[in-house]
């Protein structure tokens, strides 16, 4: 009888990383060369997002405005010419950064630039479409303002950055009929320019398109803003229990968590591990006490979130009311068994397996690479970052993982967010 083939352990190869050039006025252009099925991502990022906002919404509607009307082009011209060559733009704002992002064929890149240019370039924000776009939001917020988990996010990120912060502004529907343009007027101008500018080039971007997008945002400055720093210490975390009455609600939304590790810390890659095992995927401690064996959610997760540069440790789940003390109790008792028992090496080794397929797939292609390296970016990691991760999936071992619970994962340093009726 045949012996069985051989069990291998998994490898990933380290990714090849942007080349990184500086055009004439300064920009940052980030290249990932490569044949992508002739398709060319261009991700143009803003520093500022929700962090140098001075009220509340300035920075959403600023940035999603742009294309609704410049001074030679109407909303509905600049939708038809990109319905024209088959492009798709994705424009929002996160908490430190604004991004447009434009995914086009390469061999229309040159032709659709100058339009790209002409509405980030001069936005006239006109009054009646910011009408519509304000009506059409704050119908979404009403909504959503009736999902527990979304108001627990709100509340969590209140609690986290504390009412002083800009960050930690619980958003109400009065906001959107305060936006006015010349909100968004100020905010563009304290933002958007070349000496506030980074690009990203992906795909298949020869020499012509690098061109093209220096002759559009590379060359000449451009712009009123000065370049932004957004890494301002956040007030400290206001720990406690914190409940608030969703009425009507069948299930209560439970948030635990406070602000971790920054990205600079050379172990946050070995606490990214540990969360995973924790409950950062569906075979995790979390889901399989709390979900499996007591049956108290139907989800449960916890993960780290980047905020800018700053990141935070955050747990999630919903459930019934009644099983809401519990369902904390199970949370904290799992933090504690990881700080003082042993961890077995065959949970760890299945860990860096799960790791290390979701990065396979997550670096499938050279489109999804790019999202990994904005990413970085945006946290004020290096690009080497990612591969470090890779090769500290690769060593991780039991006893380093306990050794980063018991310094990070600290149930006295967390608070709680509970909504719900």
């Amino acid at each position: 009888m045949p012996a069985p083939p051989k069990i291998e352990p998994m490898i990933l190869s380290h990714l090849a990383l942007p080349v990184t050039t500086v055009m004439p006025n300064g920009v940052a252009l980030h290249c990932l060369q490569g044949e992508e099925k002739g398709i060319v991502r261009l991700d143009l990022l803003f520093r500022g997002g929700y962090a140098v906002q001075e009220k509340p919404l300035q920075a959403l509607f600023t940035n999603r405005m742009l294309r609704e009307g410049s001074a030679s082009l109407t909303g509905a011209a600049i939708s038809q010419k990109l319905d024209y060559y088959g492009a798709w733009i994705d424009m929002y704002s996160s908490q430190e950064c604004n991004h447009i992002i434009l995914y086009v064929l390469a061999r229309h890149m040159a032709s659709l630039l100058p339009v790209v240019e002409e509405f980030v370039k001069n936005p006239t924000f006109p009054q009646e479409n910011l009408a519509v776009v304000s009506a059409n939001n704050k119908a979404h917020f009403l909504i959503n303002s009736q999902k527990v988990d979304v108001v627990a996010q709100r509340h969590f990120e209140h609690r986290l950055w504390g009412a002083s912060h800009t960050l930690g502004h619980i958003v109400e529907a009065t906001d959107y009929d305060n936006i006015t343009r010349d909100d968004l007027v100020a905010y563009y101008n304290k933002v958007y320019s070349s000496r506030n500018c980074t690009i990203f080039l992906t795909g298949s971007c020869g020499q012509e398109i690098k061109d093209a997008v220096a002759a559009s945002f590379g060359n000449a400055e451009w712009g009123t803003a000065q370049a932004l720093t957004t890494d301002v210490a956040p007030p400290a975390t206001q720990q406690g229990k914190h409940r608030v009455v969703l009425p009507d609600t069948l299930q209560s939304a439970v948030k635990i968590g406070s602000f971790t590790l920054p990205a600079s810390n050379p172990d946050i890659h070995d606490l990214r591990i540990l969360n995973v095992l924790f409950g950062g995927y569906f075979g995790g401690r979390l889901m399989s006490n709390i979900r499996e064996d007591k049956g108290y959610t139907y989800d449960i997760i916890s993960e780290i979130d980047a905020y800018g540069s700053r990141n935070a440790f955050m747990i999630s789940s919903q459930t019934a009311t009644e099983y809401v003390e519990p369902l904390l109790k199970e949370v904290y008792r799992e933090m504690e068994r990881l700080r003082n028992d042993d961890i077995p090496a065959a949970e760890v080794e299945l860990v860096r397996n799960y790791i290390m397929g979701e990065l396979c797939r997550e670096y499938e292609g050279l489109i999804a690479k790019a999202e990994v390296f904005v990413n970085a970016w945006l946290s004020g990691e290096s690009f080497a970052s990612v591969n470090a991760y890779i090769d500290a999936v690769a060593h991780i071992t039991p006893e380093r993982l306990q050794e980063v619970a018991r310094k990070y994962l600290r149930s006295d340093e967390m608070f709680e967010v509970v909504v719900g009726a």
